[in-house]
């Protein structure tokens, strides 16, 4: 893989990866805001929220990582801008499932036996998106 297109790779990547645990954060706490506080369930939720918001924390200094060794690059200037780069495709199938998900999370009632289910396959996806992620950035 050409080096500008392993870096246009990455650099798309660690953004869609930033996104999705940002929408992460969002469905936890949107969740969380249905549930009443005197509920056993709420305090574990607000614990989520917490964990999440530091995995977007921890994707940020990735994403930053990745900006600072690609714009100091000799083929910084001839990368195209992050959406215009199409996603990598063993990134793009991951993205598409985590989409299905997060739709159907909006739709669950909030403190659901559904709605946790589909949180725990919302982190799933989010590792295999990482672990993908980090095997693309391996290759560069």
């Amino acid at each position: 893989m050409p080096e500008d297109s392993s870096s246009a790779d990455t650099l798309r990547g660690a953004s869609d990866g930033l996104l999705i645990a940002i929408r992460e954060v969002d469905a936890r706490e949107r969740m969380k805001r249905g549930v009443r506080p005197a509920d056993p369930g709420f305090a574990p939720l607000a614990r989520d929220v917490r964990v999440a918001a530091e995995e977007v924390l921890r994707l940020a200094r990735v994403e930053e990582s990745r900006a600072d060794e690609t714009s100091g690059s000799t083929t910084a200037a001839a990368l195209a801008t992050i959406d215009e780069t199409t996603p990598h495709p063993d990134l793009a199938d991951i993205l598409a499932d985590w989409r299905a998900v997060e739709r159907r999370l909006e739709a669950a009632e909030p403190s659901s036996a559904e709605a946790e289910g589909l949180m725990r396959e919302f982190e799933v996806l989010r590792d295999r998106y990482a672990a993908a992620l980090r095997a693309l950035a391996q290759e560069s």
